[in-house]
């Protein structure tokens, strides 16, 4: 009997309903997905082995549990490595090996929690995973960690993988014991990083990687491989140490809790996407900082990486599957790539209100927010056709960015558009108001776009992937305290109707 296909079980509000997380999507109804799960508390080398009170081990095991429960992998599916398992050749066999019996149109599924660290500098620089049999070598009175296994060699063994569904996540960290706000004192460092804590003569200065600094260049075109990484290059991976003596990963915990718990389905629609479960994970990490700025004072990001990783979903309770940004468009699907709550901070209105008649002139739809930030207004007709009303290329020629100032309301279009919204046709749909508090990093294609019904090809290929791409990246690059903060976004909806 086939497998059925990758469901998280959600229970809320006392009934079951079924969700999954993207990057998991099964293709065949003969299965024979590939896990390998590793978690590394205790090292070889005793100065790589801070007291981590078996937190890589829990996080392993949660993981397995999450592969064999609500992920839908079998129990002889998942590779378990831990502590004195995980060698550097126990690793690269499970790699080269064990993913490798995924057949075509399967799934295969990285994980480590453990220490990480990076070799070389600049465009040189490699992050790598550190294996239990990692070693301290010391030349010069410099200290480096030797055979550890870096993202080129994991990238080559991946590469292998075409025609896989592979999802690859890594819970350590890579910015080293030095960096400009990190000084680890000879009596202890920070206890909870997953980095290793070496003497300060290791670095005397860090250049900060550029925050979303994506890996995976030696990977083929065309793998289908989503990325999740617990932060950015500069910031280190932290034990919740409040959880004694449960100790645990703070970013292994929010993945698993956003799908095994339904917490990440920000639009309570039945589906979990990836965008969605990427600004759980921030959110999560962002309140942790907020409450623990001593443990992590470069804040904690978590990244996801891939081509079109933005835009996938695995399946809904209704059995459908694929990325959002195929088949007709909806606003649905545009919800779960906002991935934001729907929020009672912006104010979204229709003048005059719906049901309108056939007929009717000079309509508005309005948005006013209670923060600043930068707005992205868009009309998704229930027949798939979409309207791009903000940012628009009249509002750019007068000189408007895509800003929303607190308490000061758009109205789309105004008397500056020289145009007017006119019922013309019988139709209804949903109006969509995202408000992002951090810039959006949107191309000056679609800041520009006309006020026009947008091709239903145009949408999946260009105007999704674009607002997908930009929710994903890094809210921030620069600097300590911009970080830190926490990424921000908010989305109201309007149903609108035009009646004969």
């Amino acid at each position: 009997m086939p497998k059925p296909r990758l469901r998280a079980l959600l229970t809320r509000f006392g009934s079951a309903c079924l969700a999954v997380v993207a990057g998991f999507i099964p293709l065949s109804a003969a299965w024979a997905d590939r896990a390998l799960v590793i978690g590394v508390d205790s090292y070889r080398e005793g100065s790589l082995s801070p007291d981590f009170k078996g937190a890589a081990r829990a996080d392993a095991l949660r993981m397995r549990g999450l592969l064999t429960g609500a992920l839908g992998y079998g129990p002889d599916d998942v590779r378990l490595l831990l502590d004195g398992q995980a060698s550097r050749a126990a690793i690269v066999d499970g790699l080269q090996g064990w993913l490798s019996q995924a057949g075509p149109g399967e799934r295969v599924f990285f994980y480590f929690a453990g220490e990480g660290h990076f070799i070389g500098d600049g465009p040189n620089r490699e992050d790598t995973i550190l294996p239990v049999d990692a070693t301290i070598e010391r030349r010069d009175g410099a200290v480096t960690v030797g055979n550890s296994l870096g993202e080129s060699r994991i990238d080559a063994l991946l590469g292998r993988l075409q025609g896989r569904h592979v999802t690859e996540v890594i819970d350590s960290s890579h910015s080293g014991a030095v960096t400009r706000s990190i000084v680890v004192e000879a009596a202890g460092g920070n206890p909870a990083a997953r980095s290793p804590q070496l003497e300060a003569r290791t670095r005397s200065i860090v250049v900060e990687p550029q925050l979303g600094q994506e890996g995976g260049h030696g990977l083929p075109p065309g793998l289908d491989l989503v990325k999740w990484e617990a932060v950015s290059p500069s910031q280190v991976a932290l034990i919740d140490e409040d959880a004694a003596p449960g100790y645990r990963g703070v970013f292994t915990t929010a993945f698993a809790d956003g799908i095994e718990k339904g917490l990440a389905d920000a639009n309570r629609n039945g589906v979990i996407s990836n965008q969605e479960l990427l600004d759980y994970v921030r959110g999560r990490s962002s309140a942790y900082c907020a409450g623990h700025a001593d443990r992590c004072p470069m804040g904690l990001t978590p990244i996801l990486s891939g081509a079109g990783a933005a835009l996938d979903v695995a399946a809904s309770a209704t059995g459908a599957a694929g990325p959002l940004n195929q088949g007709r468009p909806s606003a649905e699907k545009i919800l779960d790539i906002l991935g934001a709550r729907l929020a009672d901070d912006i104010r979204l209105e229709q003048l005059p209100a719906s049901p309108v008649r056939l007929g009717t002139r000079d309509m508005h739809f309005r948005v006013t927010s209670s923060q600043d930030g930068f707005l992205v207004l868009l009309s998704v007709s229930d027949d798939g056709e979409v309207v791009q009303l903000f940012p628009n290329a009249i509002a750019a020629a007068h000189g408007k960015d895509g800003r929303i100032l607190a308490g000061r309301p758009i109205t789309v279009p105004d008397s500056s558009y020289g145009i007017r919204f006119d019922a013309t046709s019988v139709t209804k749909g949903t109006v969509l108001a995202l408000v992002a508090i951090d810039p959006l990093k949107l191309p000056q294609g679609f800041v520009t776009r006309r006020i026009d019904v947008i091709p239903q090809d145009e949408v999946n290929s260009t105007v999704l992937p674009e607002l997908a791409q930009s929710l994903a990246a890094p809210a921030h690059a620069d600097g300590v305290e911009a970080n830190a903060k926490a990424v921000g976004r908010s989305v109201a909806t309007l149903r609108y109707e035009i009646v004969p």
